[in-house]
């Protein structure tokens, strides 16, 4: 990595991490203790610190005692029950509904809050702020690779200005910006799926690492990114999906002859298969099931079923709906989709497993009851796909020369940082189930946007007509005139 990368790197994780500590201002001060961390702890946040406290003070995920002794008092919310999904009185044991892996991840933070200078809650945030700066770098790394960076020569300082304005269009704006200061599994989920692809995913030819002082350090990239794969059923049974097709593609990509290559192909399902036994077994021994969503089959939602506000409202609501869809809190990934098409178009190889991905992580999502993401700030759900979007994003930046497209890319970039802007200074509004703009408009998404919530007379036109925008606006843009060459990216910067 030369020198020049070197410092653009460190300057996107610092000024991440500047950014992600001013929103925390606004959500809980770094010297707040008692009471006065619970300042908008709300949705699953307490039940995610009741587990994390658990976990540090009596080395289990039995909440029994915790609910007992009102320990919720640590971090601010002394009535927190921890969402307990089984209780069983006579044998004293109470087991949330939610996975324990973002109570490991948090562990050693809220250990430092416990018995440290500062409060449990504003150290948890803080971590949660370097993990958003992992984040950033990551996004900044994985889009710079994804247009064909290998690091040398003019071809990479060309790609760097697409990167960097790719990076801040998913770290600076809804979603997550607003989980950089949020306990729940969405953060975590996205850094570890996007440092595990970016070593999984094929590199264009010519641009993957064969530097024999590499291979090193490429093992054990490839060995963490296993890990962190393994480690995703934990956060949320969402993300088992996209864990088996990332240990799959990490197989594929150390196959060989030679027994290192065999050794570390087998890596990855061996972690994978570990990770999963674990999980299974906590869940038969906590809910008496070995199903990945244990704690919501032991509350009937077998019964009621995962569908049963419909599918379709799911799919379209969760991208158009006017409170909770990404478009409405961040218009400028509705061009992700021009690079996404680029993408498997040019460069099938990344292209179709960059779909793949996104499809795992997306119809999970769109089909759970909750799809809006429960009491917690929209879009919540979109948070773990918004990386992969602003990496097709870049490529649509790098690849598309036409100065329409980078004045609609920059306007689009204006209105997705205004309303992340105004959600980091009004944290409070972000928990009504309605865009933040009806604070001062009232009816103005609602001529914008449809509503899959509840539905209207404009749902459904509303919906074509976004649909309909949304392939003119592909097609143009993907037509054969509007392209640049393959390869190049000086037009992008020609443009400035």
């Amino acid at each position: 990595m030369h020198r020049c990368e070197r410092l653009i790197a460190f300057g996107v994780f610092f000024l991440s991490l500047a950014v992600f500590s001013l929103a925390r201002s606004r959500f809980v001060s770094v010297s707040a203790t008692g009471p006065a961390q619970a300042l908008l702890l709300a949705g699953d946040e307490p039940a995610y610190l009741m587990l994390t406290h658990s976990l540090v003070t009596d080395g289990d995920f039995n909440l029994y005692n915790n609910c007992l002794n009102r320990d919720g008092r640590f971090f601010g919310r002394e009535q927190s029950g921890g969402h307990a999904a089984r209780r069983d009185l006579e044998k004293k044991e109470v087991y949330s509904i939610h996975t324990p892996g973002l109570a490991i991840l948090l562990a050693p933070a809220y250990a430092l809050g416990l018995h440290g200078p500062i409060a449990p809650r504003p150290a948890v945030c803080l971590f949660l702020n370097f993990l958003g700066a992992l984040l950033a770098l990551n996004v900044y790394w994985f889009c710079a690779a994804i247009i064909g960076d290998s690091g040398r020569g003019s071809a990479a300082r060309e790609g760097i200005l697409p990167a960097l304005t790719s990076t801040a269009a998913v770290v600076l704006t809804p979603p997550v910006i607003f989980y950089s200061n949020l306990a729940y599994p969405e953060l975590p989920g996205a850094l570890f799926i996007l440092y595990a692809l970016r070593h999984a995913i094929p590199h264009p030819k010519g641009c993957a690492p064969i530097s024999p002082s590499r291979r090193y350090a490429d093992t054990l990239a490839r060995i963490l990114s296993a890990l962190a794969a393994a480690f995703l059923p934990w956060l949320s049974f969402r993300f088992l999906a996209p864990a088996v097709i990332i240990i799959w593609l990490l197989s594929g990509s150390g196959g060989g002859n030679t027994r290192g290559r065999r050794c570390a192909s087998l890596f990855p399902s061996v972690a994978l298969g570990i990770s999963i036994t674990l999980l299974l077994s906590y869940q038969y021994r906590a809910f008496g099931t070995i199903h990945p969503a244990g704690g919501y089959i032991s509350q009937d939602w077998a019964q009621r079923g995962f569908f049963n506000r419909g599918i379709i409202n799911g799919l379209l609501g969760i991208i158009l709906d006017q409170g909770h869809g990404i478009f409405a809190w961040s218009p400028v990934y509705i061009l992700s989709f021009t690079g996404l098409l680029l993408l498997l178009r040019e460069r099938r190889d990344q292209g179709v497993w960059l779909l793949i991905v996104l499809l795992s992580l997306y119809l999970p999502a769109a089909s759970f009851v909750h799809w809006w993401g429960g009491f917690a700030p929209s879009p919540r759900f979109m948070v773990v796909s918004a990386p992969l979007l602003g990496g097709a994003l870049c490529y649509a930046l790098a690849r598309i020369p036409r100065r329409s497209f980078s004045i609609l890319f920059w306007l689009l970039l204006c209105v997705s940082l205004y309303f992340g802007y105004l959600g980091c200074m009004h944290p409070s509004r972000l928990y009504r189930h309605v865009h933040i703009v009806t604070s001062y408009h009232p009816r103005l998404m609602g001529r914008i946007f449809p509503s899959f919530m509840r539905h209207r007379r404009s749902t459904w036109p509303l919906t074509i007509l976004w649909g309909s925008a949304i392939v003119l606006i592909n097609g143009y843009y993907l037509s054969g005139r509007n392209r640049q060459k393959k390869g190049g990216t000086e037009p992008f910067l020609r443009r400035w």
